[in-house]
């Protein structure tokens, strides 16, 4: 469907007015381009006063649209200023979901439950209103398909007389979705999908016309541009329609380009410059990277934490680079540390040295780190290759990955505290309890990086001109030298080259084999007690049925309840170490991590399969959700009644059962709405933090084949905004949706009661990397981070 390119329509000053719904920014998808988009505000239903918004934001636009959002429109909490909004006679108005339930209630239909909850599935629905050019439906076929999110709907029943139903779907079964028909089911005995007021410019759809699959979403955000430019016609307003002032567009929630103060007290001219210096080695140099780690990485006597980001499923696309280093006292690194609850950053130098930093109550931690990544990206002259010959060269060729060295770490899912507008901390969290920061990096200054398509290796580190300290704020009493001089970096790169190469010609003498060949029986126990939930049993169940209640009500599409398991390890590091190995090689993952952080005394052994975000250095971001499981087929599927000796018999018969959950994974209704409303809910992310008519969705519950499981997985990209860097987009997609739920804000706070506030700590937050820049100019920020599921935390031995 054509998008609306019509000048007079993309004049139009549109306000949309959030309901703190996470399907809000997929509307803005619905415009042409950014420059349309220009004309359109998005505030928040309790920014302003009523007063205040009649008297300065109301005169400046054409129309309105109420967004989709949780709660119900008899609820102000849920509502804000929408009901106020739908009693004014002379600006057209737009409802979607909740906004269309507020038509509804305004002029006196009673909000219901519905005969079916429906969230994330496809529904055929009707009209008449194709050949008219008045309606909200013209030029649309009756049916078309459309995506609904709701329980609430309003009642066919003693219908408010200024209102009429325009639009509606019969209802099935709840297990199966309603096909298309030719013939007009009755609009009395169906669901109202959409209505329009008798005499007011004012119409409403129940349905999500924004979402990724329903039809003609376009061409009815177009009819309601149509419709709004006849009436303001009629009313004598000339066309096209001024520009937006510069102080109403301000007033937007969506991200433009705006100075950080943060970023501005941080703003550091003094220090060194850096290079980033890396070497490619030799073919012949290339083997296990469990075993580089075991000899090389963690035998490195590092001071503040060791790392390993391991693709340690070799046949996914996505497992092509792994990274790993280590934090001896001469590589001049550091951790950091982050509490919200505290405000306080603690830096661990590798030589010993504490540096804490207080936040003030208006700064966040995203804050803190975007400024601080900038004065490092400020200080990076250039990228230097070391080549055959020994000379040391700009690099001239675009080398494969994008990692560039920098901070290596976490944000765990408390930093919603500082990521999502509105969020408040429950009164008993409101004194740190967790036993982890809420986020936690270790500073690169050296890597070990493999290519595992090409099976090369790389050594990269940072070389320092000059001996003074960079320093991180102006407000430190001590600098924090950084890398290496040049000349100790070199020696670092040739001394470590040649480790390898011993290490490879030795690999047939050692006594410890690879950890994908390391027998169960060899390992260490390493296990001291047995795994106790978080939550009891009882208590779980109970919250999964207030979990069901709540979104009966209408207060979420989703919510994604977790709980976690507890148990006593044995405090060797190296057993530890044996546990991630036994780890990786029983369930390889593309986004799997073991990260030790030694300030902290906590590693993480992640085998994530999830990647949450992703920037790569031309700024495309890239989401993969993955909603919709089911585990593969493995062993013997033969009959009981088969002499079954496990030969190719036995293999047909698996690989035939192992088809068959794919397909029926494919096809099962309840993983398709799972994974849609994910996915709706990330393009809204998304939308935010990117130009949304550059958000698309190149594959749509594709399905990917892992060891253990097949998995529903949707790719999202989009382009970041030049006024964003890597730490805002995380911040503007923080949690990850698959963890939460949506609407995610209200999700979250409804997960806070229902998990009795029990800190997620790290899990279901994300892990990954943020780079420096290679100094040239050309390359942006980059990033790549995990969901944190399929994760074991370890601190103090447990």
């Amino acid at each position: 469907m054509a998008k609306c390119k019509n000048p007079n329509l993309s004049s139009l000053r549109t306000l949309i007015v959030d309901n703190y719904d996470s399907y809000t920014f997929n509307l803005l998808q619905l415009w042409d381009n950014e420059e349309s988009v220009g004309n359109v505000v998005v505030v928040r239903n309790d920014q302003f006063s009523w007063t205040d918004f009649t008297k300065n934001i109301l005169p400046n636009f054409d129309n309105i649209i109420i967004s989709p959002g949780p709660g119900s429109p008899e609820n102000v909490s849920d509502f804000g200023i929408c009901s106020e909004i739908l009693k004014l006679n002379n600006i057209p108005i737009l409802g979607v979901c909740l906004g269309h339930q507020g038509i509804g209630f305004t002029f006196g239909g009673e909000v219901t439950n519905g005969t079916r909850i429906m969230h994330g599935r496809l529904s055929p629905i009707y009209h008449e209103g194709t050949s008219k050019a008045d309606s909200l439906f013209s030029g649309i076929p009756s049916p078309f398909l459309a995506v609904r999110y709701h329980s609430l709907v309003i009642n066919s029943k003693d219908f408010p007389s200024d209102l009429q139903i325009s639009a509606w779907c019969p209802e099935v079964d709840d297990l199966q979705e309603c096909s298309p028909s030719s013939f007009l089911p009755a609009k009395e005995s169906s669901t109202v999908m959409g209505l329009q007021h008798a005499y007011k410019p004012i119409y409403g759809v129940q349905f999500h016309p924004e979402s990724i699959c329903t039809e003609y979403g376009f061409q009815i955000l177009r009819n309601f541009q149509l419709l709004s430019r006849a009436f303001l016609e009629r009313r004598g307003i000339l066309f096209p329609r001024p520009v937006l002032p510069e102080h109403i567009k301000s007033f937007s929630v969506v991200p433009e380009k705006k100075s950080s103060l943060f970023t501005k007290r941080l703003t550091h001219t003094g220090g060194p410059m850096y290079n980033i210096i890396m070497k490619k080695l030799e073919k012949d140099i290339y083997f296990d990277s469990s075993l580089i780690f075991q000899k090389v990485v963690s035998a490195d006597n590092s001071k503040v934490g060791i790392w390993w980001l391991d693709s340690s499923k070799l046949l996914d696309p996505q497992s092509r680079f792994s990274y790993m280093g280590s934090t001896p006292v001469p590589s001049n690194s550091f951790s950091i540390s982050y509490n919200t609850l505290r405000k306080k950053v603690i830096i661990t130098c590798s030589d010993g040295r504490i540096i804490t930093e207080n936040l003030s109550n208006d700064q966040t931690y995203w804050d803190w780190m975007s400024g601080t990544m900038e004065i490092f990206n400020q200080h990076i002259t250039g990228l230097r290759i070391i080549h055959c010959d020994g000379s040391i060269k700009n690099v001239e060729q675009r080398i494969p990955f994008d990692f560039r060295l920098g901070m290596v770490g976490y944000f765990g899912y408390d930093m919603k505290r500082e990521s999502m507008p509105g969020y408040i901390i429950p009164k008993d969290r409101q004194s740190s309890s967790c036993t982890s920061p809420d986020a936690a990096f270790i500073f690169a200054t050296q890597a070990i990086i493999f290519d595992h398509v090409e099976k090369r290796m790389w050594l990269a580190g940072l070389a320092r001109d000059g001996p003074s300290d960079l320093v991180l704020s102006k407000d430190s009493v001590l600098g924090i030298p950084i890398g290496r001089p040049l000349a100790d970096l070199l020696s670092w790169i040739n001394s470590t080259e040649k480790q390898l190469r011993d290490l490879q010609k030795n690999i047939k003498l050692l006594s410890t084999p690879p950890a994908n060949k390391i027998n169960r029986q060899i390992l260490p126990r390493t296990m001291s007690s047995p795994f106790m939930p978080d939550l009891t049993k009882d208590f779980y169940l109970r919250s999964i049925e207030k979990a069901k209640s709540y979104i009966c009500e209408g207060q979420s599409y989703e919510i994604c309840l977790t709980t976690q398991f507890r148990a006593s390890l044995t405090d060797r590091l190296q057993d530890i170490f044996g546990l991630y190995y036994r780890i990786r090689s029983n369930n390889p993952a593309p986004f799997s991590a073991l990260i030790h952080f030694s300030a902290d005394d906590i590693t993480i052994l992640s085998s994530s399969p999830e990647k949450f975000l992703q920037i790569d250095n031309e700024g495309i971001v890239e989401m993969k959700p993955i909603k919709g499981t089911v585990a593969r087929a493995k062993g013997c599927c033969c009959p009981r009644s088969a002499n079954c000796n496990g030969g190719v018999q036995c293999e047909l018969i698996r690989n035939k059962n192992d088809m068959e959950r794919k397909r029926f994974l494919e096809g099962d209704i309840k993983e398709q709405a799972e994974n849609l409303m994910i996915v709706d809910l990330i393009r809204n992310d998304l939308a935010q933090i990117c130009p949304p008519h550059t958000v698309k969705v190149p594959y749509l519950m594709k399905t990917e084949s892992y060891e253990t499981v097949h998995q529903l997985v949707t790719t999202v990209r989009g382009n970041l905004r030049d006024s964003l860097d890597c730490i805002k987009a995380i911040r503007g997609c923080f949690p990850p949706g698959s963890m939460t739920g949506a609407p995610k804000l209200r999700s979250v706070q409804l997960l806070d009661e229902l998990e009795h506030n029990t800190s997620r700590g790290i899990y279901s937050g994300c892990l990954g990397y943020i780079s420096l820049q290679d100094g040239s100019g050309k390359q942006k920020g980059t990033a790549c981070f995990n969901v944190i599921i399929r994760t074991v935390v370890v601190r103090s031995g447990k």
